[in-house]
């Protein structure tokens, strides 16, 4: 589904005013990785300033410019595309549209994990819980996940697909991980190290219903095939 953010002049408040419109949400993430990490002006001549607003100074770097400019953003052209609004002195301005669910992923924050198809399935893991102890998926209970990207340095950047991370509970130094023979999702002292976002949000799915302590809950396992999954 396409996504929709402003980009607007830094220093006036009459010109070079855009609707950006990405391909999807992950598009979006992704340019401003490219933009964000380039070698050029763009890297300091544009600026996010959340998700659905950036900033440009157009004398370092013409955000439109991004997708023709080598070494930038160059492998976007056929996802991303601007569309230049009136200048202020015409008073006309393209509303983009409200989004009925968002969170912004920024590495080292605290999430929810839920279902994209059926957002009442929240990961879940037990209060008693300790290494080797499974995370399920629950229709009645949730915990909250520190997500952060294992590079250093990168903490308050916006992850991406190829991004190895690392998935923590926020309550004990306990990480999910994933139980090489079965491919259950488990706690363990030592994060899954190959565990990429792309893989979060795409290769888990739940299995069987079981009770653990009483509760209802269903068995959560990694394939390749997976489930969507969101951060809320």
């Amino acid at each position: 589904m396409v996504f929709y953010a402003y980009v607007k002049h830094l220093t006036n408040n009459r010109t070079s005013r855009y609707v950006i419109t990405f391909a999807n949400r992950a598009v979006a993430d992704e340019w401003w990785r490219a933009v964000s990490t380039s070698t050029t002006g763009f890297a300091n001549g544009i600026q996010r300033v959340d998700a659905q607003f950036y900033t440009h100074e157009t004398r370092l770097a013409h955000a439109p410019d991004s997708l023709t400019t080598a070494g930038v953003a160059t492998q976007f052209l056929g996802k991303v595309f601007f569309t230049l609004l009136n200048d202020s002195d015409y008073r006309g301005l393209n509303i983009i549209p409200p989004l009925d669910h968002f969170v912004d992923h920024i590495s080292g924050k605290s999430f929810f994990i839920r279902s994209k198809v059926t957002p009442y399935d929240y990961w879940y893991c037990p209060q008693s819980c300790n290494a080797n102890t499974a995370v399920y998926a629950s229709r009645t209970e949730r915990t909250r996940f520190t997500i952060s990207r294992t590079d250093r340095g990168t903490a308050g950047t916006v992850m991406i697909g190829p991004d190895r991370i690392t998935v923590r509970l926020t309550t004990v130094n306990l990480s999910v991980d994933v139980n090489a023979s079965t491919g259950h999702a488990i706690l363990s002292p030592a994060p899954q190290s190959r565990l990429t976002f792309g893989a979060l949000l795409n290769n888990f799915t739940v299995g069987p219903t079981l009770f653990e302590n009483d509760e209802r809950v269903k068995e959560l396992l990694y394939t390749e095939n997976g489930e969507e999954w969101e951060l809320a």
